[in-house]
This record gives C-alpha cells, structure tokens and sequence, in this order.
C-alpha cells in the first residue's frame, strides 16, 4: 500500500496549498456568501448562473476540508455556502423543492427541479451536519426526500428526471448519486431509514440498471427503466462503473450486502475497455467494449482512483499499482496547469486541453477521492 500513501500524500499537499486556499479566494463570492459557478482560465469569476450541485459540492468539499483540518476557513466557508444554498435555492418562487439556478442577486435564473441536484441538496444537508453538529437540519433532509416521493416518483420504479418533465431518456446517474447522499445522512445520523432507503436504490441497480450477460452499468432508460432504444440503451461510462464500485463497497460495508460479483464485473469492463493507449479513463464506451467517445473528463480519472483505493484494501492484485499510477497521470494531464489549484477539466482524444473555463464543481471529484485515499493510507499506516 505504499503507493497508495504516497499518491495521498501528494494530491493532500495539492490540496491544502493550492486547491483549498484558490477556491476559498477566487472561487468564493464574499458579497453573496457562496461560491463562484467557475472561473475564467485567467481566475476570474464567470459571468453564469449559480447551480445548486456547485454550491452543494462545495459544502461536501470544505467539509472534507474541515475534517481533517486542510485548511483554516474550511468551516466557516462550508457553513456559509450551506445558508446561502437554502436561502437561494430551497423553495424559491413558492415552490416545493430546490431551484436549479439562481442569478448573483439570488433571483432565480431556471425554477425547474432536478432530480440530480436535488440528491446533492441531500449530500450538502450530511455535509453541514457533520461539520457543524447541528441534527436539526435532518428535517431539511427528511422534506426533500418527501418531495421526491410525492412530486417525483416513477411508477415504474425511482425517480424522473424533473419538473415540469421533459422528453429525454432517463438516467441511472442521479439515483447513483441519491444513493451516496442517502449513505452519507445515515454515516452523520445512524438512523435507520436512511439506511433502509439505500437498499432501496441498492435494489434499483441490482434489478434494472446492472445489464447482464455483459456485466455492466447502463447509462440510459426508457419510462419503464428498460434501456433506451437503440445505441443509447447501449452506452456505458467507465467512470460511473469505477464511481458505483466505491459507492457498493461502501454500502457493503454499511448494510453486510454482498456486492462481489457486480463490483468484479464493472471493475473488470472498465479496467479491460475503459482505457486510452495513454492510460487515461475514456468518457463513453458501448456495453460490447467499444469506444463511442475517446474524449477525457478529470471525473472519471478520480472515480478510477477511489475504486482502486478501496479493491487495494480488499486485496485486489494490482489495484495499489494502478491507484498511484492513475493519481500520476491526474497530475500529468488534468492538475498540472498554469494556475496553481486549478485543473483542466476536458481533454479530447489525443489528449490536448478543450475546457474553456474551470468549473468549481470538479473540486467534489478530487476531495472525495482525496478522502477516500487519506483513510485508506490511513487504515494501512
């Protein structure tokens, strides 16, 4: 596990004197109390509309900040982009739910509800949970989760998409991340619901989203969570496979539900097609191995990392070696800009920079798979 040490150690001291210190500046907004949408190449705020998932993220990541003390405002800073969220987002224009842009003045800019922001408003309420102690907010928890049972839920099994609904396939990825974020306020609370709501989605994958024979995730579905017609109902993403492998040991861990064999059969598609000759995680593949989309994202790279870490710790041969290798070529091609704390976060399929901006959201990727490297270190020490 030395390998696996050394990669913490080195993407924590990234962290802690570039990332953290950058977006607590540059990327925080001290007139508004929250975080910027993104910056400019150059480290200026972007003139867009505010998401709810980037100010939820970035809760979740100061929050990991906190923890483990990386860096001194780490608290403050998640507190006050939790408020800001809540003032902003949750049940503006007199709505139930959580908007999904609001404009700098905090008027909002798109009012429809998003299933996958509203499973980040639910990591966010964990988050500040954690860091300020403060249960109460559960009840915040507990009315979102009322919301999308009473405004959102499928007939044919998990949530739509959102509202008002809109003609577009749907997605296991929001149920990936309701998942988490349902994991994540049973860890703060330990109340059982939550737990017992995991295993709801946990059977959600089992029985409609895991596609065998081929053993792998798909991305989109039909009405019925049947997949999609055609080549869609065949794309699989070598990311959401490694990003599901942390996410099924954790619940593993958590409920004793044996995951082996979907965690051996999405880790092994990933590991066999879901690399360029560069090393680098593609972004699509169809589910018979090929590429439908050479391009790259720092997401999926830092997906790979925590589904290593945690095989590593399990005993899976060679899983150490790609973790460090795989926090190596992070460096090389995403961290390694111009602007200390920054990253680039496209590459196409020759991997040369395609991003034009530098999105905030991307900091959750890399705290988390920080995270999940400092424990595993840790544990093994």
């Amino acid at each position: 596990m030395s390998g696996i040490e050394t990669a913490a150690a080195r993407l924590r001291d990234w962290a802690v004197r570039s990332a953290l210190p950058y977006w607590a500046s540059r990327g925080f907004d001290a007139e508004g109390r929250r975080f910027h949408e993104g910056l400019t190449l150059d480290g200026k705020p972007l003139d867009a509309p505010i998401r709810l998932i980037v100010q939820a993220r970035q809760v979740y990541s100061f929050t990991v900040a906190a923890r483990y003390g990386w860096h001194p405002q780490a608290r403050e800073l998640a507190e006050a982009a939790y408020l800001a969220m809540c003032r902003d987002h949750y049940q503006a224009g007199g709505r139930d739910g959580w908007a999904y842009t609001v404009r700098r003045d905090g008027s909002v800019a798109d009012a429809r509800r998003d299933f996958y922001s509203h499973a980040f408003a639910l990591l966010a309420i964990a988050s500040h949970v954690e860091a300020s102690g403060k249960r109460d907010a559960l009840a915040l928890a507990d009315e979102t989760l009322v919301f999308l049972d009473r405004d959102m839920k499928a007939t044919s099994g998990g949530f739509i998409e959102g509202l008002p609904r809109l003609d577009v396939p749907r997605r296991q990825n929001p149920h990936m991340h309701l998942l988490e974020s349902l994991l994540a306020l049973w860890q703060v609370s330990r109340e059982t619901k939550y737990l017992v709501r995991a295993g709801e989605v946990f059977d959600l994958f089992r029985d409609r989203f895991f596609q065998s024979p081929e053993g792998v995730l798909g991305e989109y579905y039909d009405e019925r969570l049947s997949p999609a017609a055609g080549e869609t109902g065949k794309v699989v993403e070598p990311g959401h496979h490694y990003e599901w492998i942390w996410l099924l040991r954790w619940y593993e861990t958590a409920s004793g539900q044996d995951v082996q064999f979907y965690v051996d059969a999405l880790y092994d598609h990933a590991d066999r097609y879901g690399f360029s000759t560069r090393g680098l995680v593609v972004d699509e593949l169809l589910s018979n191995g090929r590429v439908r989309k050479s391009s790259h994202r720092t997401w999926p790279m830092t997906e790979a990392i925590k589904a290593n870490a945690v095989e590593a710790a399990r005993g899976r041969p060679g899983a150490a070696g790609k973790c460090a290798l795989l926090v190596a070529r992070l460096f090389d091609h995403f961290l390694a800009t111009e602007t200390p704390g920054g990253w680039v976060d496209r590459l196409d399929g020759d991997a040369r920079p395609t991003a034009d901006h530098i999105p905030a959201s991307t900091l959750y990727h890399v705290m988390c798979a920080l995270h999940v490297l400092h424990t595993t270190a840790g544990r093994h020490a």
